[in-house]
């Protein structure tokens, strides 16, 4: 009789844990809404304040280049309050290598999208950094002034958004350019355009290759941030040694052509295409 107790006992003991388990999970996964819920709201409350308040100074206070390279600083230490603040509540952790090569200056930093928040990183190690803001920014009346305020580059005509980015990379100005031109499917890639092929052999500037990870896979496209896993985001930003158009493909001199731009475009894709497929490995 004391031995079937005791193995009902343990039993019972089995089938509390098994339920206790789908329970705590359930329960890590909905403080990490509601911590990632509060900081896209703290995000929200500080683009306010930098609208409102913080840019309006810096607009008044400055003029030209000097007005960009402020604000693009102001930009990067909020970043950097940001990736503080989900580290502080355990909800996400970056690891970066190679990060110096981010600031050297005038150069252009080409990486992966696939998450909302890759630029948020990038610029939390950047100081000074041009982005590419698609034209539903421009045509906001609130994210307008951050934009412009900003000097980033409006993503409208090809050939200007090429020309004001090789205009800045020729000024000592870094630029940042997700060559997908949206956030990549999950574990994968889109189709890289031209645009940051023909900004690098247009500008011959040197190029900063950053391969961008995330585990598990978050805040991709289609995903929404209330669906987050119940497990700690791990960001990894591996930031590839910089390269001359030239090192990568057979230019010959023809640095504006069509096919120079197909081959850089190339050669980039396959550089992403096996750093992600390594990862998965």
């Amino acid at each position: 009789m004391n031995g079937i107790d005791a193995t009902s006992r343990e039993l019972v003991h089995r089938g509390e844990a098994s339920t206790a388990l789908p329970r705590l999970a359930a329960l890590e996964r909905a403080l990490r809404r509601a911590g990632t819920a509060f900081m896209f709201a703290v995000f929200g409350i500080g683009a306010l304040f930098v609208a409102g308040i913080a840019f309006p100074i810096v607009a008044w206070r400055q003029r030209g280049e000097a007005r960009h390279l402020l604000a693009q600083r102001l930009i990067h230490r909020c970043f950097r309050a940001f990736e503080r603040l989900g580290n502080v509540l355990h909800l996400f952790e970056v690891q970066d290598s190679g990060v110096e090569r981010l600031r050297s200056g005038g150069v252009l930093v080409v990486a992966n999208h696939p998450t909302i928040l890759d630029v948020v990183f990038l610029g939390a190690r950047m100081p000074q950094a041009d982005c590419i803001v698609k034209l539903g920014a421009w045509r906001n009346p609130f994210l307008r002034g951050i934009v412009s305020v900003a000097g980033y580059v409006a993503n409208a005509d090809g050939p200007a958004v090429v020309e004001a980015c090789t205009t800045r990379l020729r000024a000592g100005r870094s630029v940042i350019v997700f060559p997908e031109g949206t956030r990549s499917p999950v574990g994968g890639l889109r189709d890289f355009r031209r645009g940051a092929a023909r900004v690098a052999l247009q500008s011959q500037c040197l190029v900063v290759p950053v391969t961008i990870r995330c585990d598990p896979p978050c805040l991709a496209k289609g995903q929404r941030w209330w669906g987050i896993q119940a497990r700690r985001m791990i960001f990894t930003l591996d930031v590839g040694a910089p390269f001359h158009p030239s090192d990568w493909i057979g230019l010959e001199g023809k640095t504006s052509t069509p096919r120079a731009a197909r081959q850089l475009t190339s050669a980039l894709s396959d550089y992403y295409e096996s750093r992600i497929a390594h990862a998965d490995v």
